[in-house]
């Protein structure tokens, strides 16, 4: 017969999170992370082809103004509350982060419905017509949806199983537009268009439940005396958070004031480029987040090597997109919106320069939120705004779209500079090391001189990928890359015998 097992018998698993496996875990899920995005990102554009082709101006306009709202209140009513429930889970154990998950999935609903109710009662007050209020309510239905599926993926980031989120957000985008083509060819009207993320959310439910068993309640608790709790150390966060996105969008609302229907077309086209790539350095580095919660509680040295890895890869992939940029900005623009917009491509290669320091902003960001240092982050993000708006105001009036394009470099340099400055003030010991950015330099001029140099002869296309090939394969040789990236990449076999 079997004994039973004492508590002798029993081997503790460790957590990933204090393994040396956790850097190769981050390297490989932020990859995929980033593959999961480029397959969103081209989803996107498809739906949003199909919807303005089917439903024509007025009424693609009323579709984007309701799940503009939606998207408010998700913004809005998250609270940094995903970032936080990612950091809690990371440094609490047993009941106490058993309960915090409990209040955290109560107090997202709660707010989350609240503020569905809002943008119902707005789009009442406006005067939509009853398939807009409609579509305005189970769309906002959906986001509560989405809310869910978000608080139940937070042990998926905090465990590094970032394929699992990967394929969970493809898996949403696929569905979209898969059902977006059914209706248009039913000729459907605005409310079963706006209908699909509910009934693709709710598809989706049962699949991160699954993920989520075992490892998160599934339990919400409905205690306002805790979710106070819970406000108190993300109002800070949120405040930097809200402020940081305005600061963006920022631009071109001051732009369409001061500088002109057509320049403002022009920056909105480079502008709406420029968002899709800078959500790359933050999706890439938001994979790290419970590393570096967790060395900010244990192992200040940990964490330390761990910021020097992300600015070296950053400070890398930065460059590579700015170069990416510049050289294919032509080609760019004429795949986006076409001839018409020729003129973007200038105002694209200068916004193309913040990228260098867009991939820093993550890493400096993502190392103060682990040190909970929100207040440096609403200062910081205040500045920027502050540089935004008044660089935009004074150049785009003078200068048009580019002028705009140049006080987007100056608002994304005042937020990285003011990040590190930050970081540096409370932990000097986080100082970059910079022995990386010659090598970077060094791949990138001739990449650069390269582009420059074949900008008559050869079409956009061509340049990039040669400007980029060259970078990529000095970055190589210089070994400017970290071992363990390098240690990641497949070498051929050596023959037996050899």
């Amino acid at each position: 017969m079997g004994r039973t097992m004492s508590p002798a018998d029993v081997v503790e698993q460790p957590d990933v999170l204090d393994t040396t496996a956790a850097g190769g875990m981050i390297v490989r899920g932020s990859a995929l992370r980033f593959g999961s995005y480029v397959g969103v990102v081209a989803l996107s554009v498809l739906s949003a082809a199909l919807l303005t082709r089917h439903l024509g101006v007025g009424r693609f306009g009323e579709y984007t103004t309701v799940i503009s709202l939606v998207s408010l209140v998700a913004a809005v009513t998250d609270a940094g509350m995903s970032s936080l429930g990612t950091r809690e889970f990371a440094v609490l154990e047993g009941a106490r982060r058993a309960a915090l998950m409990r209040d955290l999935l109560g107090l997202r609903v709660a707010l989350t419905l609240g503020g569905v109710v809002l943008a119902t009662l707005f789009v009442v007050i406006v005067g939509y017509g009853p398939a807009l209020v409609a579509g305005t309510v189970v769309a906002g239905l959906a986001t509560v949806a989405l809310v869910l599926q978000h608080t139940l993926s937070i042990p998926l980031a905090a465990e590094l199983r970032l394929g699992a989120i990967s394929l969970l957000d493809l898996a949403r985008q696929a569905l979209s537009v898969a059902a977006i083509v059914v209706l248009i060819v039913l000729d459907a009207g605005l409310f079963p268009l706006l209908a699909v993320t509910l009934v693709v959310y709710l598809m989706l439910m049962p699949v991160s439940v699954a993920l989520a068993r075992g490892r998160i309640s599934l339990r919400i608790e409905l205690r306002p005396h805790r979710w106070l709790s819970l406000l108190r150390p993300t109002l800070a966060f949120s405040l930097a958070t809200a402020v940081g996105t305005i600061y963006i969008y920022t631009g071109q609302i001051l732009t369409s004031l001061v500088a002109g229907p057509h320049q403002s077309g022009l920056f909105a086209v480079s502008f709406r480029v420029y968002i899709v790539a800078t959500g790359v350095p933050g999706l890439l580095v938001s994979g790290t987040l419970p590393l570096l919660a967790r060395a900010a509680r244990d192992d200040h040295e940990r964490l330390s090597y761990a910021l020097q890895k992300i600015f070296e890869v950053s400070a890398i992939i930065g460059v590579a997109t700015a170069l990416g940029l510049l050289a294919g900005a032509q080609f760019i623009v004429a795949v986006v919106a076409g001839p018409q917009f020729a003129g973007a491509a200038g105002v694209l290669r200068i916004q193309g320069l913040a990228m260098a320091v867009s991939f820093l902003i993550a890493g400096w960001g993502f190392a103060l939120i682990s040190l909970k240092r929100y207040g440096a982050l609403v200062v910081v993000n205040a500045v920027a705004l502050a540089v935004s708006c008044t660089l935009t105001l004074v150049l785009a009036s003078t200068h048009g779209a580019r002028g705009a394009a140049l006080a987007t470099v100056g608002a994304e340099v005042a937020l990285a500079s003011g990040s590190l400055v930050a970081l540096l003030r409370a932990h000097p010991e986080f100082r970059p090391r910079l022995a990386v950015l010659p090598k970077v330099a060094f791949a990138a001029a001739p990449a650069l001189a390269l582009t420059l140099a074949l900008a008559g002869e050869l079409s956009s296309l061509v340049r990039t990928v040669l400007a980029l090939t060259v970078y990529g394969l000095l970055i190589l040789a210089s070994r400017a890359l970290p071992q363990e990236i390098l240690e990641l990449i497949p070498r051929p076999r050596r023959a037996r015998g050899s």
